[in-house]
């Protein structure tokens, strides 16, 4: 099979499924076998089948996953078993991603401005250190405040042009430390950076619901 797109994303080459995906809201699980090469105690069929095209016989594989998981890839790992890694949205956020590899989307065509805003929750996540649990610590809203800061850069450039002011000065209104104010000089940057933010506190707000929810 094809793997999905967001396994080639460097961070893969460097850390576990788990590890990468979880913090994205994904539910994962994987399964491995070992290939069919003793004919002592495997299937004749099977090991001629594995000695003449290996990936053939991988791809025929029937890997039983849980009902709601969606098989990502498949292949032998270092040790030479045969896996197969299967992962469950468990958020708004993470479903997008999965779906935003068109082998693997049922839906509508994924938009160039919803690709943004992934893209920018992706960076926000891999490179500000911005993971779920980071944004778990933000109960009071800051980071929708965050999202209308640059909501209304963003209007003050389209309406009056570019604000050089702003690149230096954050909004009264910015609830952190002025170094992480990083306007940009489109408009529709920054509304990236808005709409990224406010996905990731919507998912902050299910989370807690569904911690409360649990706990109930």
């Amino acid at each position: 099979m094809q793997p999905h797109l967001l396994l080639s994303h460097p961070l893969f080459e460097e850390r576990p499924f788990r590890q990468v995906l979880e913090p994205f809201g994904f539910e994962v699980i994987a399964d491995a076998i070992e290939p069919p090469i003793d004919p002592e105690i495997d299937d004749d069929q099977a090991v001629d089948a594995y000695a003449e095209d290996s990936q053939a016989y991988i791809d025929s594989i029937n890997f039983q996953h849980p009902e709601g998981f969606i098989e990502i890839d498949r292949g032998e790992n270092e040790d030479g078993d045969i896996y197969s890694v299967a992962v469950r949205a468990k958020t708004t956020f993470a479903d997008t991603l999965l779906h935003a590899d068109p082998a693997f989307d049922q839906g509508p065509e994924l938009t160039q401005a919803a690709f943004d805003v992934i893209s920018e929750r992706c960076r926000q996540v891999d490179d500000e250190g911005w993971s779920r649990e980071h944004d778990d610590t933000h109960a009071d809203g800051v980071l929708s405040l965050a999202a209308s800061d640059y909501c209304f850069t963003a209007s003050l450039q389209t309406r009056h042009g570019p604000h050089p002011h702003l690149d230096n000065h954050a909004p009264l209104t910015w609830p952190w430390d002025v170094e992480w104010w990083k306007p940009s000089p489109e408009p529709r940057r920054n509304l990236v950076k808005a709409a990224a933010l406010i996905l990731a506190e919507i998912e902050r707000i299910d989370r807690a619901a569904e911690r409360q929810g649990g706990e109930e």
